[in-house]
């Protein structure tokens, strides 16, 4: 095989250390390489890229490891190297000869020959996006931890209000909810907070008789103050997003023509997919990028089990 690049690194990125390994050389000869480590503190990433600079480097590669790559890329990316983040699981080393600078060596090696495929990175401004979007559907999730414990101890308690009314934490289920946070279990004020309509209405009184305890209360009402803390942090990350999207409103209203796509999920695809299709050759490699379609995995004309395929895909 002829290299296709001749001043590359390969990086073996760490939380607190970067082992690299730079190969230069024509493309039909052996290349020279250099060996170095560097701290990731950001004024360090500077002098090393630059320093990657003097020595000719243009191109660098990367694996994805966590989060650590991240502000790598930006402070390369940002003096101009062209630096190329590769999924981990494509460019694993020869087992059994896995060091720090061993790992760089082979990166280093694949990217010569252009063996690695780029991940796709957006501009500065979506990834500001996707740092709001990400933030929110952490916050949702964990808003569904405490909702999750909420309910557990409501049956702790014996309170099947969730057997009545399709959401406990509904305008009825809500009221309720405050009432037991001060203290009150009598079933009789339980039911009268209930003035929304419901479809089982005469098994109310029965879901509300319970065997709740102060503690019970108590914890509902810690449950309560988290309950409510997320939801007020959720609304304050929607407004942030709102306003970073405003340039690409028009796109989020198309999106949110779309059937199963309400406009906070069109803010994210904006965010995580950016405005510029042309990264992805067509809309099937957009569906696998976006985790939608299934991955092939066939071998001696036999295709595996989906579930199989699915789990060795990376």
């Amino acid at each position: 095989m002829e290299a296709l690049k001749t001043h590359c690194a390969g990086v073996d990125v760490h939380k607190e250390i970067l082992a690299i390994t730079v190969l230069i050389g024509a493309p039909e000869e052996k290349p020279v390489a250099t060996q170095l480590e560097c701290s990731t503190f950001t004024d360090d990433l500077m002098a090393c890229g630059l320093k990657l600079k003097e020595m000719g480097v243009t191109d660098v590669a990367m694996e994805s490891t966590g989060i650590y790559w991240k502000p790598v890329f930006n402070v390369w990316d940002s003096i101009g190297l062209k630096v190329v983040v590769g999924n981990a699981g494509h460019i694993k080393n020869v087992p059994g000869r896995k060091t720090d600078m061993n790992d760089s060596r082979w990166i280093a090696e694949l990217h010569r020959f252009g063996l690695i495929r780029p991940s796709f990175i957006p501009d500065g401004e979506f990834q500001r996006m996707r740092l709001l979007s990400r933030h929110r559907t952490n916050l949702v999730d964990d808003l569904a931890r405490v909702r999750n414990r909420v309910q557990k101890v409501l049956e702790d308690g014996n309170i099947k209000f969730g057997s009545v009314a399709s959401d406990v934490f509904g305008v009825a289920g809500l009221a309720m909810l405050a009432e037991i946070s001060k203290g009150y279990t009598n079933p009789d004020v339980l039911t009268a907070v209930v003035t929304t309509k419901l479809k089982r209405m005469e098994d109310v009184r029965k879901a509300m008789t319970n065997c709740l305890t102060k503690e019970h209360c108590f914890v509902i009402s810690e449950l309560m103050d988290q309950y409510h803390y997320l939801r007020a942090r959720i609304d304050g990350a929607e407004q942030e997003l709102f306003q970073r999207v405003q340039p690409y409103k028009h796109l989020v209203e198309k999106l949110d023509e779309i059937p199963g796509i309400d406009v906070i999920l069109a803010m994210g695809i904006v965010a995580e997919a950016s405005t510029d299709m042309a990264n992805f050759s067509d809309e099937r490699k957009f569906a696998a990028w976006a985790g939608v379609a299934a991955g092939s995995n066939e071998s001696a004309g036999k295709k595996k089990e989906l579930a199989l395929a699915l789990e060795t895909r990376t």
